[in-house]
């Protein structure tokens, strides 16, 4: 998946380059008659296509990096990868507009592209008034797409914080919640993790498991490790937990503090 995507990442960045100096590989303007392409702004579509390209293809090439360097695993890698892809198309459907790249006659809807690159519109006294509010929508929701998955990602990385009291354990951060120590039937330290069958609703980033997993067995459950041994397998009435911290001796010692709560 790592090559994969630094091949997407290249392909963007050349792409980038190649439309800005030969703008007539950009579709639909490479295909209009000379009379329509005097319609389109080329120099701000062509401007526009290069940095949406450079920037999605640039930011490729680092999660390529991460992945390579096993900073980010697969997963996260491929949903970067969807991700970007999908928040490229809404800025350059954006510009494709912007900037007529359709080589339309604007004069019938009253809106006309001028050369500081601001884009007019007439209403009926003839005065030209500001639009936009479509493009300012959709560039909104790209950064909201961006931003969310930026945070999911930051979120997933941070380590998960168990905290054992006399009454509850409670664990922080993503996919957190509190266990009453009085439903806890059982805790055992194991040196490895049973074989997972899949992942429900959690997070496999780097060297951490979160969230919800299926195990081979069949068993439903709760992981919140880091991928070295030892393991705590801690049961409750109604549910099955998977915990450890940074280091053996952190984990050995959370688990003699959860031996101490069990009823």
């Amino acid at each position: 998946m790592g090559y994969v995507v630094l091949a997407a990442g290249l392909v963007l960045i050349v792409t980038a380059w190649a439309c800005y100096q030969y703008p007539n590989i950009i579709n639909p303007y490479g295909n209009l008659p000379p009379e329509r392409k005097e319609l389109v702004h080329i120099e701000g579509l062509k401007k526009a296509c290069a940095i949406i390209l450079g920037v999605t293809g640039f930011l490729l090439v680092v999660t390529a990096a991460l992945h390579l360097t096993k900073v980010i695993d697969e997963d996260v890698c491929g949903v970067t990868l969807m991700v970007l892809v999908f928040a490229m198309m809404v800025p350059l459907s954006i510009a494709m507009k912007r900037y007529n790249a359709f080589g339309r006659d604007q004069s019938r809807s009253n809106i006309r592209f001028v050369r500081d690159e601001m884009s007019l519109g007439q209403d009926k006294s003839g005065k030209l008034v500001k639009s936009g509010k479509a493009a300012q929508i959709a560039w909104g929701f790209t950064w909201v797409v961006m931003i969310f998955a930026a945070l999911s990602l930051a979120l997933s990385f941070r380590p998960t914080r168990i905290t054992v009291g006399e009454e509850v354990v409670k664990i922080s951060g993503m996919y957190g919640r509190e266990i009453p120590a009085s439903d806890i039937v059982s805790v055992d330290l194991l040196d490895a993790m049973p074989p997972i069958a899949m992942r429900t609703n959690g997070s496999n980033t780097g060297n951490r498991l979160k969230g919800h997993f299926k195990l081979k067995s069949g068993e439903k459950c709760m992981i919140f490790v880091v991928k070295q041994a030892p393991y705590i397998e801690l049961r409750t009435t109604d549910a099955l937990y998977y915990l450890n911290a940074d280091g053996k001796e952190e984990t050995e010692h959370l688990f003699q503090q959860l031996k101490q709560v069990k009823p």
